[in-house]
């Protein structure tokens, strides 16, 4: 037996919120990890906050994308003049799809994956930095586990994920991959989809035929937006893909 991975949602990081009075557009600057390799992903400011997004974007950004790790280093400006600089009582949101395939809030593809409250009597002229946390489904942070025991006499490796906060009823892709959670990398080893209950709780446990033991490192979990079904289509990931729950695995 392995030491539990603690599952941590995904996508992680933080943005520095910065205006121009010269241009009147607001900069985001993203240093963030764990998105869909070469993903995009539509961003805005609403009014209000992340645990009540009931209010239409009022600042919309250009789409961020991530290069093929999923991870996000880059800068956006507003698409908009914000004459009165970043607004406070507002919060910072980023969304399953890119701006051209966003739907409705009703749409799977308006999912907002990634969210930081902008605190009043924020300086309006920033910098503004704000960690972004997964969003919560329910007022429930997604949480996990994975335990790992490994047979070296039939290398065959036992995995038990467990898993809570998922949204109720889901089906959701999970694999050993090789790589980090900061820098994704190929699948190493499929798994079960994990199918999560009427309270978004889920139990998993399945063996696999592994080459060897765990390594010290380069393995991590990843457990992702949609089922095996969903994640991929021609051989190249949806934006159902997005990590939701990552960790790394350390032998």
């Amino acid at each position: 037996m392995y030491p539990t991975v603690q599952l941590a949602p995904a996508p992680t990081g933080t943005v520095s919120l910065k205006w121009d009075p010269a241009t009147q557009l607001v900069s985001a600057t993203l240093d963030m990890s764990g998105f869909t390799p070469g993903g995009a992903h539509a961003m805005h400011i609403h009014p209000g906050t992340c645990a009540d997004q009931t209010q239409p974007p009022s600042v919309p950004f250009a789409d961020i994308t991530a290069d093929g790790s999923g991870v996000v280093k880059q800068t956006v400006e507003s698409k908009i003049k914000v004459p009165k600089g970043i607004p406070g009582n507002s919060y910072l949101n980023i969304h399953l799809a890119p701006m051209a395939q966003l739907g409705s809030p009703k749409d799977v593809s308006f999912t907002p994956i990634s969210c930081a409250d902008i605190p009043s009597g924020s300086n309006s002229a920033g910098p503004v930095q704000l960690t972004m946390a997964p969003t919560k489904h329910g007022g429930t942070a997604i949480s996990g586990t994975t335990d790992l025991s490994y047979a070296p006499s039939s290398h065959q490796l036992t995995v038990t994920i467990k898993a809570a906060g998922l949204p109720p009823n889901t089906v959701h892709a999970a694999h050993i991959h090789d790589g980090s959670c900061v820098q994704q990398g190929a699948v190493a080893y499929g798994l079960p989809d994990l199918k999560a209950d009427a309270s978004g709780n889920a139990n998993e446990t399945t063996t696999v035929a592994v080459s060897g033991p765990p390594p010290a490192s380069g393995w991590y979990l990843n457990v992702h937006f949609g089922s095996m079904q969903q994640i991929l289509q021609d051989g190249k990931p949806t934006m159902l893909f997005a990590p939701i729950l990552c960790g790394d695995i350390h032998g």
